[in-house]
């Protein structure tokens, strides 16, 4: 008795009749060999869809290009871009000889940027406060107008946290100046509060680091 799903074939060579069976493929196969050309058919179809819709895109950007009159930002290529020059911090230089336009409040109730001679991190018992009290209503709280000093350092607006204490606002660069007058403290002033003087050796600076670095060519 053949199994089921198989048939038999009976074939006679000389006084013997031999018996065959051929098995039926399993349904597993069937359903795999009927199945591959319907995913023939989806792969061709999506290929298709890939070229038209590159298609679609390619007339789509020619007709905006003849609307457009001028010449969009998107259409420069990276090369004919405007380069971006980095901003200067400040419009002055190290070396400048400056003058205060107006008075300056000088910081940390006149011990200046640096707080110079506040005596931080001295025990309290080898320090005299009442001596240092005295000294501090004592030094001058205000740096007037028509003081002359040299710009020895610049702080950039990227540096906001190191501002004086009593400035406020948004984030900007600040001018650190080197008064003539001996009593007055090392100050971060404003750029408006500043006016340029004749005699800066700025220049001189610039030319003395560039051949500083500059290499010897034998």
């Amino acid at each position: 008795q053949a199994p089921v799903g198989s048939s038999l074939v009976r074939a006679e060579t000389g006084h013997r009749t031999l018996t065959q069976i051929r098995r039926a493929p399993s349904p597993l196969v069937s359903a795999t060999m009927a199945a591959r050309p319907l995913l023939r058919r989806q792969s061709a179809s999506f290929k298709g869809l890939l070229v038209l819709g590159a298609a679609a895109a390619l007339l789509n950007l020619s007709t905006f290009g003849q609307y457009v009159g001028s010449t969009t930002f998107a259409m420069i290529a990276p090369s004919e871009a405007a380069p971006q020059a980095t901003p200067e911090m400040s419009r002055f230089r190290v070396g400048d000889r400056v003058r205060a336009k107006v008075p300056i409040l000088v910081s940390n109730e006149g011990r200046g940027y640096y707080n110079e001679g506040a005596g931080v991190g001295i025990p309290d018992h080898q320090r005299d406060l009442r001596e240092e009290k005295r000294e501090m209503r004592m030094l001058p709280k205000v740096i007037e107008g028509g003081n002359e000093g040299v710009v020895v350092g610049i702080l950039p607006a990227g540096e906001w946290k190191n501002r004086p204490p009593h400035w406020k606002g948004q984030p900007r660069a600040g001018v650190m100046v080197s008064w003539d007058e001996a009593e007055l403290p090392m100050e971060v002033t404003e750029e408006m509060d500043l006016e340029q003087l004749e005699g800066s050796v700025s220049q001189m600076h610039i030319q003395q680091r560039k051949l500083k670095w500059k290499r010897i060519k034998y």
